[in-house]
């Protein structure tokens, strides 16, 4: 297994994803559902090639009679010659910087998502007429207005 070939390739997908996580906010912000639509479809094959590198690493981890876990890597690691050792830390570190900053750019677009959701149930409600704070969840987690028949809870 050459796990730097591996981990190099993996650093590629995600600071694609990352870009592509940077498009989808840009998009949001500006509204721009096109760009927003291009950003989705793209961030689900980038996802999709992701896995499979991710999958692929763990496999050959395993083969080799390793732990599919970062301990299995860190163990695959030692037996490495210095050279390739160094080359392939290296790249893992990065790789972790990179999906933690993933991370944290798609929590950001999941807290502007969910204040536009808001803003547009917010608006729903008092265009038809009711207290957007005046709602319970059913069994199935949508929402019910106080105006509305159905029961809170079943027997």
């Amino acid at each position: 297994m050459n796990l730097a070939a591996l981990l190099r390739d993996e650093l590629q997908a995600v600071e694609r994803l990352k870009r592509l996580l940077t498009a989808e906010y840009d998009a949001l912000k500006s509204r721009d559902v096109a760009g927003l639509e291009h950003a989705v479809a793209e961030k689900h094959v980038c996802l999709d090639d992701l896995r499979g590198l991710i999958a692929h690493r763990l496999h050959d981890l395993q083969a080799l009679g390793f732990s599919a876990d970062a301990q299995g890597l860190a163990a695959y690691l030692e037996t490495l010659p210095v050279p390739e050792r160094a080359e392939a830390g290296k790249l893992w570190a990065a790789l972790t910087q990179a999906t933690e900053q993933v991370h944290q750019q798609n929590e950001v677009n999941g807290t502007v998502i969910a204040a536009s959701r808001h803003h547009v149930e917010r608006t729903l409600a008092i265009l038809r007429g009711r207290d957007s704070l005046d709602f319970l969840y059913d069994q199935e987690t949508r929402k019910v207005f106080s105006g509305s028949t159905q029961p809170i809870a079943k027997a």
